[in-house]
């Protein structure tokens, strides 16, 4: 079983912060962890937006932990379920702004001895 990291990137509409947050908390992490190979989950806040570059003003970020031998067919679960009653998106989510990135370890985890 490979470990994953999917990184998920937002934005709320201007006005709606609180919404997303309880949206992603209490629906979408919810929704997600019900599919295969989706272990955990956790939401955080953006504190600080890259510099030098021109990327949205990302507010809210995600960090999900996937297990599968198949990881296009574990991201593929998503894609029949989103926008009905088993996964809905809300509306003070700015599509326009969100990004993902899925990605592996590629060392060993290093800690402050």
């Amino acid at each position: 079983m490979q470990a994953y990291k999917w990184v998920a990137l937002s934005t709320p509409v201007p006005g709606r912060e609180r919404d997303l947050e309880h949206w992603y908390d209490t629906r979408h992490i919810p929704d997600c962890l019900a599919l295969d190979g989706f272990v955990a989950a956790q939401r955080f806040r953006v504190e600080e937006q890259p510099q030098g570059i021109a990327v949205p003003a990302w507010k809210v970020m995600v960090v999900y932990d996937i297990e599968s031998d198949d990881i296009e067919a574990t991201l593929a679960q998503i894609q029949k379920v989103v926008r009905t009653p088993a996964m809905p998106i809300t509306d003070a989510l700015d599509m326009s702004t969100a990004l993902r990135v899925l990605a592996t370890a590629a060392s060993p985890r290093f800690e402050k001895q």
